[in-house]
Order: C-alpha cells, then structure tokens, then sequence
C-alpha cells in the first residue's frame, strides 16, 4: 500500500471527524427527542396517579359515609310502595292540588318498565293556578309520603294577561314489584 500524501490525510481526518461530529449530533438529537418522550409519559403518568389518588379519596369518603347512604336507601325503599297504587298516588295528586289551591285539568300514567329491582311509573300532570301554589305544591310532591321524581316542567299563562299559570309536569314515581 503506498503512502498517503500528506494533503490527502489532511482530508480524510476532516472527512473522519465531520463524519464524527454529524453522527455525534445525529446522536444527540435522538437522544433529545427521546427525553422529551420520556418526559412526555412522565407528566402523563403523574396526572395518571394524581386521578387515581383523587378517586382514592372520593371512595373513602363513600364508605365513611356508608351508614348515611344506607339509610337513605332504606329512606327511599320506604317511599316505594310493592305495588303500583294508582289510585293511591291519583289521591295524593289531588289532596296537594287541593290543599294548594290548584285545579287539576290533566292526570294521566305512561306506559311502566322495569330498572333494578324496582318499576318505573311516569305520569303527566297539567294543572292550573297561583306561581307559589305551584311551588308549595311540587315542593310537598318532592319532600311527600311517596317517591317522586319530577324530569319536566313547561309553563304557560292560563289566560291571557291572568295571574294564573298552566304547568304540566312530567315525573316518575316508584314501586317494588
């Protein structure tokens, strides 16, 4: 092999070196995408735990409050009635209305089905009278002897330029089969 020229040496060692600094930056830049990844799913993983931890707590807090949970379901179980009692809940309807001073123009039950371990039974109301007879009257439906759960309200005046309001309401009562 004969000698190399001494320029020629001069270009191969830069050739070497260039061809080392490209691939030690080539090298670098990976490894810095790569930190920025690893960073990335670090951030992703404290937020993981964060969630976990606030969920932690949240389910602590439900079971220190089992017993208040426990009677309110026993709270709740009492307001079902085993049966549907129509005629039972159509009574009560109407003694609020009455007590209220409203007038009932509008009661009627919707088709029943079933959820877990209960019925649902949904009804539509459309009565007529005072704002604050209302009000008493939906508060005392919410708070009364059976479980109730208004979903909808609408109004509307009953007559035109009268005090008079039109509400219909529709709500769901229960019952364990």
């Amino acid at each position: 092999m004969a000698a190399l020229s001494g320029t020629t040496k001069k270009y191969v060692i830069i050739g070497v070196a260039g061809l080392a600094f490209i691939l030690g930056v080539v090298l670098i830049y990976i490894q810095y995408n790569t930190l920025a990844e690893l960073r990335t799913e670090v951030e992703e993983e404290e937020i993981a735990v964060d969630e976990a931890h606030a969920h932690l707590n949240r389910l602590l807090s439900h079971r220190e409050r089992a017993d208040e949970y426990e009677e309110r379901l026993n709270y709740a179980r009492g307001k079902m009635p085993d049966s549907s009692r129509e005629e039972e809940v159509l009574r009560y309807i109407h003694r609020l209305v009455d007590e209220h001073g409203l007038k009932a123009l509008d009661i009627s039950f919707e088709d029943r089905y079933e959820e877990e371990g209960y019925t649902v039974m949904p009804l539509s109301l459309t009565l007529e009278g005072s704002y604050s007879g209302i009000r008493r009257m939906l508060n005392n439906l919410r708070r009364g002897e059976r479980a109730v759960r208004v979903d909808d309200l609408s109004f509307a005046h009953a007559e035109a330029g009268g005090s008079e309001l039109q509400i219909n309401v529709f709500a769901k009562t229960f019952y364990r089969p």
